[in-house]
């Protein structure tokens, strides 16, 4: 269970109120508004139980020791120390918190903060116009049906490449409009919801297009067009990069850029994080908190912060 910082100073309660109702005046994206007064909550009790009950008695360096703390601090669920992708999301919450109090009137302190190198942590995704110009890339014949399916799983349901490869007919619940991964990171199964547009996609191939491309006995999803035997997993990412080439994207996009993309989207759709982590398939949440970071840069890159 997340810890919950109380704050107990009615000026920092008012101030963190005022932070979100100010960072949703200017257009921030709603993950945002809420994501980012719960990381200044944390700084405000910091401070408290530091004896600084009042933002008159703050300072700049307060803020750097703030950030140094939270570099030593273990993450609850995973058991390891944070990534500077989300050491990141608190010195951005710190510096709008500066440029909020600053241009309100409320102090003239300035805290003096660098963004943390992670490179590492940033993987591409999609927007939804370039994965709608993957879609409009995919040829109307019957391998054109299994690429839409192949979306479907990897982008529509945010299946691993290789728990794409594996999936079976039987795994395929039509009934009940779930996929049944068997087998996923770390051997944990788990059900994932096929919406609208995926299930039908999925649908059609199984019932129109896989009949056309198999040539034996075998009960994997995706078949191959040459042989009419199971896809493995080289040839499924071969075919996605295929329709990237199409579509004339240039970023570097594969199966798991799908993942990362539709784990986006639906976080900018408000879906809460334990659900997206649960969707994806991560063993704890603080996995999932790298997509929480790509939606704060997007919605930053279209403000002066």
């Amino acid at each position: 269970m997340d810890t919950i910082y109380m704050l107990h100073s009615a000026e920092y309660q008012l101030l963190q109120k005022g932070f979100a109702e100010w960072l949703q005046t200017l257009g921030y994206a709603p993950v945002t508004v809420t994501a980012l007064p719960r990381l200044l909550q944390e700084f405000l009790h910091y401070q408290e139980q530091g004896g600084k009950p009042s933002l008159g008695m703050l300072a700049a360096p307060d803020a750097s020791a703030f950030i140094e703390a939270i570099k030593v601090k273990i993450g609850p669920r995973s058991g390891r120390g944070y990534s500077n992708s989300y050491v990141n999301q608190y010195i951005r919450a710190l510096k709008l918190f500066n440029q909020y109090i600053r241009q309100t009137g409320r102090t003239g302190i300035g805290f003096t903060l660098s963004l943390l190198d992670d490179r590492r942590n940033k993987p591409d995704w999609l927007t939804p116009r370039e994965v709608q110009r993957m879609y409009a890339a995919i040829s109307d014949d019957v391998l054109g049906i299994r690429d839409r399916a192949m979306l479907a799983v990897y982008y529509g349901c945010g299946l691993r490449l290789s728990e794409g490869a594996a999936l079976t007919l039987p795994d395929i619940i039509e009934g009940r409009r779930l996929v049944y991964v068997r087998q996923g990171k770390g051997y944990k199964e788990r059900y994932v919801p096929m919406a609208g547009r995926n299930y039908r996609e999925i649908q059609l191939y199984i019932e129109e297009g896989r009949p056309q491309l198999l040539q034996g006995p075998t009960d994997r999803l995706f078949i191959s067009a040459n042989t009419g035997k199971p896809l493995d997993r080289q040839s499924l990412y071969i075919r996605v990069k295929r329709l990237v080439s199409v579509a004339g994207l240039t970023k570097r996009i594969s199966t798991h850029t799908l993942r990362h993309s539709i784990a986006t989207h639906l976080l900018q759709n408000g879906m809460k994080l334990e659900r997206i982590s649960e969707f994806l398939g991560h063993s704890c949440v603080d996995s999932t908190q790298l997509y929480t970071h790509l939606v704060n840069e997007q919605s930053r890159s279209t403000h002066d912060v």
